[in-house]
């Protein structure tokens, strides 16, 4: 029988460096700690309560010789006892030894109104006063506060780069022969890719071998190794679990019978066991990079970010058009998300926040970037962040449109002169909407394009031109019922598209076509809400994910673009038809765990013999007056004492040599021993 090690004066300790107090000490020594790193060798001097995230706590206090002089403590639960102290000082209640998932620190509340304001049911519709009151508590991306290269400067004279209205008739992109060309993926062409070829396709394969299953088999201490198709059939239970929302996890995995009112309508047992499952779960690790000598609590996630966005620029061309806006990875609490952020006038607005791009065409999501706010390390620098923070952003987010004469389409937060211009320089075309957030933007004189249209009927339009850097641009302007509708573009003529449109006027109703600008915003501005309504209903695999370290959710997010795209793909270059998100999601889910690699690799297995391993599987009996607790053998106070099957209901005291711990019966160990 193993004994539970006991805490005392004099104890050996290990404790997850997150937990460990002073933070202060801990992150001057551990400036970018890894998931689950442990500090060895504490020893414990005493056992007091102190105040820990307000609130009054048992807690252990100890010494480490890397902090010489310095007393640290810990939660008494977060400490492991790896050697007792001298029996006379122990302490009066054991320590645990401690589960095998890593048990998570409570963080400091919420505000209430915030948690308040997270309650409601309805959070696109977002008052004023809410917004100023969660603006003094978190960092806040208002749409309706002017970029910053338009805030004007006082005392800073800013030039008159217009010039006359009217339009001459050319546009600058059909001077460069560009031509409006479909979206293309890099396959073989005349054949149609299946769902998983299109998953392999659009979700970094290499970098899922290299680094995450590099990682994962470094981290998964006595386990077989994890092979890329069963990776594969790990992502497939995940997304097969996301078509129903309410079940808890190990719901999945219960060995009760199905009942439509309770638990899990289905099980995954014949696939994978909850065991393994969550053995994967807890080794997941992002990186294989250094962390750098400055904190940044974006490094585990920047690789796999720049990894996706280099693997869809490699295999996706968008096509003639795509939309630029952002999209929102779902979190709560700010304290356990670095750059959380809060979004007003968004379906969930709290979270990270992700400018995004997508294929007008296609509607494929082809690169992102995580807004990192506040929490960006100032030591990192970032491209283009002299020319300013949107111009920098286009700047970056354009980059494989570069010198293809493509077009994109930005709502008013990305309405800067300069950045048009620079694009425009780059061999990418901009038309971004003009709207006045509390000042119209630079260089745009609102007013007088107000008193221009006064006298014009609706639907009329007109084109003023002006000139920064020696580079030209438009404003492209259409009079509404209330309003002028105004874009300002580098492309594009007044000539008149797409179907008719009629608008209420005065009693009468008016009919007319969009201007090309126009047209082309009208048309495209959805494609990255289109996408975003996808990724989030009727059912969020970020939000089934219920994970709380935040790497995962980053993962998540980037899973359900890729989901996303995957559907779209297989609609455009696959020849499917469109179906409803969760009816795909099942499509999807089915090819990812009966995917052809995992086949291939247990007919690998049986071929060389290594399925069959003697000395690892073999059905051993509990010794009488034995039991199982805790994955341990320990002493029983019956003789024979019987316990449930892991895979029935049948009562038994089998169980395989691989698992210790876990009870199977003679009937099941056959499924167990071939799977």
């Amino acid at each position: 029988m193993t004994r539970t090690l006991r805490l005392g004066v004099g104890a050996s300790m290990t404790c997850l460096v997150r937990y460990i107090h002073p933070s202060r000490h801990i992150r001057e020594r551990y400036v970018n700690p890894e998931r689950g790193q442990r500090l060895e060798n504490l020893v414990a001097i005493r056992e007091e309560t102190k105040l820990v995230n307000r609130r009054e706590q048992q807690v252990i206090v100890m010494t480490h010789t890397d902090f010489p002089g310095i007393e640290l403590y810990a939660v008494k639960r977060f400490c492991k006892v790896t050697a007792e102290g001298p029996e006379d000082q122990l302490f009066d209640i054991p320590a645990a030894i401690g589960p095998r998932e890593e048990v998570w620190e409570a963080f400091p509340e919420l505000p209430e109104e915030v948690q308040q304001l997270q309650n409601r049911p309805n959070l696109t519709n977002i008052g004023d006063e809410d917004i100023a009151v969660v603006q003094a508590l978190v960092e806040t991306d208002d749409d309706n506060l002017p970029a910053p290269e338009n805030a004007p400067v006082p005392g800073q004279r800013v030039d008159d780069v217009m010039g006359l209205w009217g339009h001459n008739g050319l546009c600058a992109r059909r001077m460069m022969n560009a031509r409006d060309t479909l979206p293309t993926i890099l396959f073989t062409p005349g054949i149609q890719p299946t769902t998983l070829q299109l998953f392999e396709l659009f979700f970094m394969k290499d970098f899922l071998q290299n680094t995450i299953l590099a990682n994962i088999n470094e981290r998964l201490e006595g386990e077989n190794s994890l092979t890329y198709g069963e990776f594969l059939r790990w992502l497939g239970i995940w997304f097969l679990m996301a078509t129903i929302q309410g079940p808890q996890r190990r719901d999945f995995w219960s060995t009760a019978k199905v009942d439509i009112f309770e638990g899990a309508p289905f099980r995954v047992n014949e696939w994978m066991s909850r065991n393994r499952f969550e053995a994967i779960l807890g080794a997941l690790k992002y990186t294989r990079s250094a962390p750098p000598a400055y904190q940044d609590k974006f490094h585990e996630v920047r690789d796999m970010i720049d990894a996706w966005n280099a693997n869809m620029n490699e295999k996706f061309t968008p096509s003639w058009i795509s939309c630029l806006d952002e999209s929102m990875s779902v979190w709560i609490n700010p304290y356990t998300c670095p750059g959380f952020m809060f979004v007003p006038r968004k379906p969930w607005p709290f979270g990270n926040e992700y400018h995004t791009v997508c294929c007008g065409v296609s509607g494929i999501m082809w690169g992102v970037e995580l807004v990192e706010g506040k929490d960006a390390p100032p030591q990192r620098h970032v491209d283009f962040e002299n020319e300013g923070k949107t111009v920098g952003l286009l700047l970056r987010m354009s980059r494989p449109l570069w010198g293809t004469a493509k077009a994109l389409v930005l709502d008013s937060g990305f309405c800067v002169v300069k950045g048009i211009t620079e694009l425009s320089k780059k061999g990418v075309f901009a038309a971004a909407l003009i709207k006045k957030r509390r000042y119209w933007p630079k260089y745009v004189r609102g007013e007088e394009i107000k008193d221009h249209f006064r006298d014009k009927g609706v639907g009329e339009a007109d084109s003023w031109s002006g000139t920064l850097d020696s580079c030209p641009f438009q404003i492209h302007c259409m009079k509404e019922p209330d309003y002028v509708m105004s874009l300002m573009t580098s492309y594009g003529t007044l000539n008149r598209m797409g179907r008719g449109t009629k608008r209420n006027h005065n009693g009468r109703q008016v009919s007319f076509q969009y201007p090309e600008i126009v047209h082309n915003h009208f048309k495209y501005r959805h494609a990255v809400d289109d996408h975003n309504s996808k990724r989030h209903q009727p059912i969020s695999l970020e939000v089934v994910w219920g994970t709380k370290w935040w790497p995962n959710r980053v993962f998540a997010f980037l899973l359900s673009i890729t989901e996303v795209n995957v559907m779209l793909a297989s609609v455009a270059f696959g020849g499917a038809e469109q179906l409803p998100m969760l009816e795909f999601r099942k499509k999807f889910a089915y090819a990812l765990i009966n995917n052809d690699y995992l086949r291939e690799e247990q007919e690998e297995l049986r071929r060389s013999g290594r399925l069959l391993v003697e000395n690892r599987h073999k059905l051993a009996v509990l010794e009488p007056g034995k039991k199982f607790k805790n994955f341990e053998i320990v002493d029983a106070q019956s003789l024979y004492p019987q316990a449930k099957c892991a895979h029935c209901p049948r009562r038994t005291r089998n169980y395989c040599t691989c698992s210790i711990g876990v009870l199977r019966c003679k009937f099941c160990y056959p499924i167990h021993f071939t799977s």
